[in-house]
């Protein structure tokens, strides 16, 4: 996927490296590799991390892909859709949640 957006950076996961495995290929995020960086992943250069006991949020993740070119993603990462897909102001809005429990709104711009 070609992510443009992701908010908030800071996201809660109950198992740090089952999370960075979710986004790294789900989203397609590069790994931070290095002993003292505090990041796990990196978009546009902003350090991505994952944050352990932390109550479950909402991600919103922008895309410039095709609503198709994103949902056979999903399928070829055996990801499910939670809610039908919506179009709102002329955005394909995806609804997916990852292992952690957070809700993940990937929107096609």
């Amino acid at each position: 996927m070609r992510v443009s957006q992701l908010s908030p950076l800071s996201i809660p996961a109950q198992d740090i490296p089952r999370a960075v495995r979710f986004y790294r290929e789900v989203f397609d995020l590069p790994s931070v590799f290095g002993k003292h960086e505090s990041a796990h992943l990196s978009l546009h250069g902003e350090g991505i991390t994952f944050i352990e006991n932390a109550a479950p949020t909402n991600v919103q993740v922008i895309v410039k892909d095709t609503p198709a070119d994103i949902q056979n993603h999903f399928i070829n990462y055996f990801v499910p859709e939670t809610r039908p897909a919506e179009v709102i102001d002329q955005a394909t809005h995806f609804f997916i949640a990852d292992f952690e429990g957070n809700t993940i709104e990937v929107i096609a711009k």
